[in-house]
């Protein structure tokens, strides 16, 4: 079982540069594109999902690998951030927020209605904040993939206690 384990790790590692590549696709398809195709809408979503289905069997390794959990958790907190799921807890919070603002409507009535033209306004920039956070969270994840991450993450050496 230890040679089927060793294969996934090989082949997982060898998904991890067009794993980036998809990912900056994504990034830059969010970022200047306004896709209302549902199909690409889609597309973007599974890719997202499979990029990040990539990055996690690498953490896993990762864990397998560490010497203790105290440092796995203080060498690759970043890769831990950068596979969380904030997209759920944005879109819990909008759902919650929502529900209120339809609670607020059916109980106040036609007072609380020039409240929810404002909220709605609010609910709107609600939205683009996930979208926001979603994006950084993209490229957290490029960050921490790329080998530019590990070259200055790794690269701070530890002085010699000697002064002169």
């Amino acid at each position: 079982m230890e040679e089927f384990w060793e294969k996934v790790e090989h082949y997982n590692s060898k998904l991890i540069t067009p794993a980036l590549v998809v990912l900056l696709v994504i990034i830059i398809v969010e970022l200047f594109f306004h896709v209302e195709n549902p199909t690409a809408e889609l597309v973007l979503k599974i890719g997202d999902a499979l990029v990040i289905t990539v990055f996690i069997i690498d953490l896993i390794f990762l864990a397998k690998k560490a010497r203790s959990m105290k440092f796995f958790f203080k060498n690759y907190w970043l890769d831990i951030l950068a596979v969380f799921p904030f997209v759920i807890f944005f879109n819990l919070l909008e759902s919650v927020y929502r529900i209120v603002l339809a609670t607020e409507q059916l109980t106040i009535g036609q007072a609380i209605l020039h409240e929810t033209v404002e909220a709605s306004k609010s609910a709107k920039v609600l939205a683009k904040s996930g979208k926001v956070v979603r994006i950084g969270a993209r490229i957290l994840r490029v960050v921490t993939k790329s080998r530019l991450f590990t070259k200055v993450h790794h690269g701070r050496k530890k002085k010699s206690g000697k002064r002169r």
